[in-house]
């Protein structure tokens, strides 16, 4: 569960570094509970946020998962999920 924490933390810098860098939001104070509405992202923002992550952890989010991204926290959850499944099919392989 540690590293899990700790995944959260590296993730969660990792959004404010893509939304900041490639994306041009000021993000001074972000938290998971944001929605992405209150951050001033729309939907094609999220889209662009959501294959920034896919190229950088080598994943694929589905189109139904992405319609259900409300808040940080949504797209925190389904990244560490898909790193999880991941790690599991490495480990079984």
């Amino acid at each position: 569960m540690g590293g899990l924490h700790v995944e959260r933390k590296k993730l969660m810098a990792k959004f404010v570094e893509i939304a900041s860098e490639k994306m041009g939001k000021d993000l001074e104070t972000v938290d998971e509970e944001n929605t992405f509405e209150e951050l001033g992202f729309d939907s094609i923002d999220v889209i662009d946020l959501v294959m920034f992550f896919e190229d950088e952890f080598a994943l694929r989010i589905e189109d139904e998962e992405i319609s259900k991204i409300r808040k940080v926290k949504d797209l925190i959850d389904i990244v560490i999920k898909k790193l999880e499944e991941i790690d599991d099919e490495v480990s079984e392989g």
